[in-house]
């Protein structure tokens, strides 16, 4: 348990939620980080609204820390005005 928070079960199903700024190369730029870390993407949905693209994805057999570096590397990224993490058990 860390900040009070359980840990998922083992595997588990990481979802990233992302803002970024609207334009499509932005979609790209935040791809990016998961192509180079080999995550394994489920699903993916994007949408866009009032000057900004909302990013859904759900990774499999990303591991706590990975998924803690992958949203970290991601809030760094000019173009990411948020990110959020969440998990659900693997079905």
């Amino acid at each position: 348990m860390a900040d009070g928070v359980c840990s998922p079960p083992a595997p588990a199903r990481r979802t990233i939620l992302i803002e970024a700024k609207t334009g499509a190369e932005n979609v790209l730029r935040v791809l990016g980080p998961f192509a180079v870390q080999d995550v394994d993407i489920l699903t993916m949905e994007a949408s866009r609204d009032l000057g900004r693209i909302s990013i859904r994805i759900e990774a499999g057999g990303l591991a706590e820390a990975a998924a803690q570096g992958l949203a970290d590397r991601l809030r760094a990224m000019p173009a990411v005005t948020g990110v959020g993490l969440g998990w659900r058990a693997g079905a």
